[in-house]
């Protein structure tokens, strides 16, 4: 996923947290309203977590191996003596 998906993701989980906001200032909230605003609120959470993840392994994944002396070595056969 791409950076700009992950920000726009962000910028909408704000706006519903703003909403959810607002609605608790209300004289008398709407406790069905600000529910289904928090669960709204939960799935853009979630995608966030899963594009940020998805990013990561992406990269990982790109990135080459490093070398290792130990992976190097040749393995001892015997006791050395």
């Amino acid at each position: 996923m791409s950076s700009n998906y992950i920000h726009a993701l962000a910028q909408r989980h704000a706006a519903i947290e703003r909403r959810i906001e607002d609605a608790l200032k209300a004289p008398s909230p709407d406790t069905l309203y600000i529910t289904s605003l928090k669960k709204l609120r939960l799935v853009y959470r979630e995608r966030i977590r899963e594009a940020i993840r998805q990013k990561r392994m992406r990269s990982t994944a790109a990135r080459p191996k490093r070398w290792s002396p130990a992976a190097a070595a040749p393995a001892q056969i015997g006791g050395g003596h």
